[in-house]
């Protein structure tokens, strides 16, 4: 006879505390999952209202300057710096006429077409201007009465290659003073995976200042700091850059130049007439370069492109605190208009840097 395993039947009690204890659980779950979605509702009701109390096209300045609040790209003004004391800091006025503008020229951002269009403001205005290249932004804002501060950002990548096609893939000066000798071939090319350096091919060198000659890493920061080299992974000359930045009075946006709406407040802002934006222009060794590079383009890898965006990451930091502040897809300026008080005519106005 085969002895059959036993079944155990559990008591009506024993079931009624196995249920208790799954319905227990089960209500312990519902609660944290009611509760965490309520958590949940709760910050994405919190950040919209935020949203909805800042200032339209406000850039967010979560790390901002202090005695900063907007960016001058998205909200260009007319306050005339009129010192700089020995604090650091910069008294502002509202009163005073424009007799100046110092345009400080960051290479591969349409600065050559910029430099054409200020010339077309200074004229109209009969004021003078100061162009600078190649060199930091040294100017201090406040450091001359009556200046208008104004400089040109692009994407920092978009930049660095547009750079290198200009100048670093092949040699500009051979190009155009030994042009029977020296002819563009892929043999001759430099790569784009050499150009990875803050001076280029390079680093900058760190026992004097900054000079925009070539750049392939953080030129932003290297530009408003002044100096090529950091000990402290380049917070230091962040902030340093930064602080003097946000003093400006405007700062064109490469990737705004397509659009009208843009345009057409930059315009107004500099109380020019319509249709002087944008101008085609030409610059040194600019016609080589681009014959160059249409006879052999430029195949960019997606691993030295995420190379060249690593080792930019303080500059695309600096870039997006700077000029992102607008939707993609619906953007609106509010920039204030010039008027016959914003600009004072100069009887010997001049005009200082070359204009091609």
């Amino acid at each position: 006879m085969k002895n059959h395993p036993v079944v155990m039947i559990p008591s009506p009690r024993q079931l009624r505390k196995k249920l208790s204890l799954s319905n227990q659980l089960l209500l312990l779950i519902s609660f944290v999952t009611v509760a965490f979605f309520l958590v949940q509702l709760w910050a994405v009701t919190m950040a919209s209202n935020l949203e909805q109390h800042l200032p339209l096209h406000h850039a967010e300045k979560r790390n901002k300057p202090a005695t900063l609040q907007f960016s001058p790209a998205c909200h260009p003004h007319y306050r005339v710096a009129t010192t700089r004391n020995i604090t650091g800091s910069t008294s502002w006025s509202t009163s005073l006429p424009f007799t100046r503008i110092y345009f400080y020229h960051v290479r591969k951002a349409g600065g050559t077409m910029l430099r054409k269009y200020l010339k077309k403001v200074a004229l109209t205005h009969n004021i003078n201007l100061q162009i600078q290249e190649n060199k930091y932004a040294i100017e201090e804002v406040g450091s001359h009465p009556g200046t208008m501060y104004v400089t040109n950002l692009r994407d920092p990548v978009e930049r660095s290659i547009s750079h290198f096609k200009y100048e670093g893939r092949w040699n500009c000066r051979q190009m155009i003073k030994n042009a029977t000798h020296y002819i563009p071939t892929l043999q001759n090319a430099m790569p784009l995976e050499k150009w990875c350096e803050t001076g280029g091919f390079v680093p900058s060198p760190c026992d004097e200042p900054f000079s925009f000659d070539q750049c392939a890493v953080n030129c932003y920061i290297q530009s408003f700091s002044g100096q090529g080299c950091s000990q402290d992974e380049w917070k230091t000359q962040y902030e340093i850059a930064q602080e003097r930045l946000f003093r400006y009075n405007l700062i064109f946006v490469y990737e705004r130049f397509k659009d009208p709406n843009y345009v057409k407040s930059i315009e107004q802002f500099f109380g020019v007439e319509e249709g002087s934006f944008n101008q085609a222009s030409t610059y040194w060794c600019g016609p080589e370069a681009k014959r160059a590079n249409q006879l052999y383009p430029l195949k960019t890898k997606f691993e030295i492109v995420m190379k060249l965006t690593k080792l930019n990451t303080m500059d695309f930091k600096f870039y997006k605190e700077a000029a992102s502040c607008w939707d993609d897809d619906v953007a609106e300026y509010s920039f204030p208009k010039a008027d016959a008080d914003t600009f004072a005519p100069q009887k010997n106005s001049v005009i200082i840097g070359d204009v091609y």
